[in-house]
């Protein structure tokens, strides 16, 4: 599209044509862009999960049951 100079030159020869009032506008919308850049840089932290093989989920299939005691398979559970 243009180059980055060509484009600046651009910016600043459409902003020479501008009167205060709206000079005062596109100041204003420029700090808005610098801001929302600034905000995409912020990482946002990765969530590690820790994993485990399938082989030791296994022993977890079943052992709560829609109408069963939750108590008492926690603690078979805990037990075991």
């Amino acid at each position: 599209m243009f180059a980055e100079s060509t484009l600046k030159d651009a910016v600043l020869e459409a902003l020479d044509d501008l009167p205060n009032e709206r000079m005062a506008e596109v100041l204003d919308f420029a700090l808005f862009l610098k801001t929302r850049q600034k905000d995409r840089l912020v990482v946002s932290p990765v969530l590690c999960l820790p994993s485990v093989p399938a082989s030791q989920l296994k022993p977890l299939v079943g052992l709560v049951a829609w109408g069963g005691d939750a108590v008492e398979d926690s603690e078979r559970l805990y037990e075991s």
